[in-house]
């Protein structure tokens, strides 16, 4: 035997509430899924001190190490040579 559907009927208000407890658990939920995400990263990024692009594209991480080694001196790969004002070539 089936039940009439007036049995079933919820008031507006109740499923109002329910709907609204739902929401706030599930933006709890990845709140706390994102802090520990990030606490993750930074945990990582603490264990490994000497990769400081972490998990970058290769793009990005050749770009990091493109500007290191642009400030770097004693770096194994030279810096390109830009042009500087204070060099006599450039002047005219």
């Amino acid at each position: 035997m089936t039940r009439p559907i007036s049995d079933l009927d919820v008031p507006l208000t109740r499923l109002q509430s329910d709907m609204h407890d739902l929401v706030v658990r599930q933006r709890a939920q990845l709140a706390s899924e994102r802090l520990a995400e990030r606490l993750g990263r930074a945990q990582w990024l603490v264990a490994h001190p000497d990769w400081p692009t972490g998990h970058a594209a290769p793009g990005e991480a050749a770009e990091y190490r493109h500007l290191l080694y642009d400030a770097d001196p004693d770096a194994t790969v030279p810096a390109f040579p830009y042009p500087s004002a204070c060099d006599p070539k450039d002047q005219p």
